[in-house]
């Protein structure tokens, strides 16, 4: 199969284009105020006077940062992926054009007046909004709007699939990449449910209707925020499942086995729900027995598809080296074709969601996460999740997706490999320092002063980090703007963006070393554990 066989007609083109401009958009507005939490966590004196960042201007900054990367970057990409795998990969065009445009107005105004609370200094109260911490009217009306929006496109991309059924627009079961999908619309309408109705009851309590319980809030928010997590990782996987064929001209499709696949996305709407209680473990209004079986089990239960996804990808990737020639237990990883943007991004998203995974598993246990609780260990995990994780997974799909598109290639198939490379980079040094720093007891969402302790020494590595990511996002927004002004037309679009393979056997190719990193993962996983107990047995007895 030829990727320039995928085709959507003009009004499916300008619906999928226009939420992914608006993705664009929201990440730019996310990268400018990363850039002030940068420096303001970096502890470098001179730069808080220049640039004017004190307490007040840190929480804006920090509110407008995780407003706009944690929902607005991330849905607006992923409602673009919706409409994309329900139509261009089913070969129809969208059905309902004119609701798709009401959901895209509706999360528009939304978004629109979320910003606009937040830039006036009316809603500094960050991405949870936690009561009795009190926003503007409009943060809560805008951020309703935006979810009712987004509801209204996951809907309307069931939609697509049952016409695309109905019409036989494609023959046996759904592709793997629109099955993925599917799993992340059912897990977010149970996360758009949660958050409209905790939203409205804020709203209401804000307007002086009724009164709030703090503990309702937090519960809810989490089945919001909790939920859309996972919402964020079923669709990355559903991503890396897309690039690994995509990169490869479809010759990885051999090796990847879909009922096993598809298995492992169903796993995770079993267990999504059941984990929301690892956000409220050390919350003393919720019963311990709650908190253990929610938090701890049902969270760990969700290790074991991410785990299961993991071997298929690395299996898949490593049976299509193998079947080329490649033989040895791990010299295979030599052979990937690192100039490959896609084959590159799916080793280092599985590379950052596996540093994400294992520094998450202290989080959902309730001794352990006694260190961590509150600490730069935190934002360092859910950084490695959400930015080297699905960021970097969604930025390398628009690559593939914008020729499709445009009809244009990529300006520069150079830039795209020096951005990818550089963006990760960035993120290991942000997370790292963050999850060194957090280990110190360094706590998250304050402005604190970083020479307070001999070891809070390497706060400098947060703007470190943070720059190169942030240069790396500026030319991710360049290429992607310069392509759509200035790219190229012609017949091989995607030169540079696939790498062929002689496969010489499809079948029982060994994945033996997948299994083994895989096994080495859970080695280190355990050992986070072993240590975290240890450290219990030298905090204070008060502790």
């Amino acid at each position: 199969m030829d990727l320039v066989k995928f085709k959507a007609d003009n009004k499916t083109k300008q619906v999928i284009f226009a939420n992914f401009l608006m993705a664009l958009v929201s990440i730019v507005i996310g990268g400018i105020a990363a850039i002030f939490i940068a420096i303001g966590r970096s502890g470098i004196s001179e730069l808080f006077s220049l640039l004017n960042i004190n307490h007040e201007y840190y929480y804006r900054w920090l509110t407008l940062h995780g407003m706009n990367m944690l929902i607005f970057w991330i849905l607006w990409f992923e409602v673009a992926l919706l409409y994309f795998t329900s139509t261009v990969i089913l070969n129809q065009s969208i059905h309902g054009y004119k609701i798709a445009l009401t959901s895209l107005t509706t999360m528009l105004y939304g978004q629109i007046l979320v910003e606009y609370s937040i830039l006036s200094g009316e809603s500094d109260v960050l991405f949870t909004a936690y009561p009795p911490l009190a926003a503007d009217n409009l943060f809560y009306a805008g951020y309703i709007l935006f979810l009712l929006g987004t509801g209204v496109a996951v809907i309307l991309f069931f939609v697509n699939i049952y016409k695309a059924k109905v019409n036989e627009t494609y023959k046996g079961s759904l592709p793997l990449v629109t099955w993925g999908a599917a799993i992340a619309g059912i897990i977010a309408i149970t996360a758009i449910f949660q958050g409209i109705i905790i939203l409205t009851n804020t709203l209401a309590w804000k307007i002086g209707l009724i009164s709030i319980n703090p503990m309702t809030y937090r519960w809810f928010f989490w089945g919001l925020g909790h939920n859309a997590q996972y919402v964020n990782v079923v669709a990355t996987i559903a991503v890396l499942y897309a690039l690994i064929v995509l990169g490869t001209g479809f010759k990885t499709i051999n090796f990847i086995n879909e009922r096993y696949a598809k298995l492992a996305f169903a796993l995770v709407t079993l267990f999504v729900i059941p984990g929301i209680g690892h956000h409220i473990l050390v919350d003393p209004g919720f019963s311990t027995i709650l908190k253990q079986a929610s938090g701890s089990v049902g969270s760990h239960f969700l290790s074991v598809p991410t785990m299961l996804h993991a071997f298929a990808l690395l299996g898949a990737l490593e049976a299509t080296l193998r079947s080329s020639g490649h033989t040895s237990l791990l010299g295979w990883i030599r052979k990937i074709p690192w100039k490959n943007p896609a084959m590159a991004t799916i080793v280092l998203v599985l590379i950052s969601f596996g540093i994400g995974g294992i520094t998450a598993q202290p989080l959902t246990t309730l001794q352990p996460n006694l260190n961590y609780h509150n600490t730069f260990w935190v934002p360092g995990h859910f950084h490695f999740m959400v930015a080297g994780g699905t960021t970097l997974a969604f930025m390398t799909l628009i690559y593939y997706m914008l020729p499709i598109l445009i009809s244009k290639r990529i300006y520069s198939i150079k830039l795209v490999t020096i951005q990818i490379y550089l963006f990760f980079l960035g993120i290991l040094i942000l997370g790292l320092s963050m999850i060194m720093l957090g280990y110190e007891g360094v706590p998250r969402r304050t402005l604190i002063n970083s020479s307070l302790l001999p070891s809070w020494s390497i706060s400098p590595l947060i703007l470190v980090g943070g720059t190169l990511a942030i240069t790396a996002g500026i030319m991710f927004v360049l290429n992607v703007l310069l392509t759509i002004l200035l790219g190229k037309q012609g017949e091989n679009i995607f030169e540079g963006f696939i790498t062929n393979y002689d496969i010489k056997e499809t079948s029982n190719v060994s994945k033996k070393g997948s299994l083994v990193v895989c096994f080495i993962v859970i080695v280190i996983l355990l050992l986070i554990f072993f240590i975290s107990f240890v450290r219990l047995t030298y905090m204070p007895s008060l502790y």
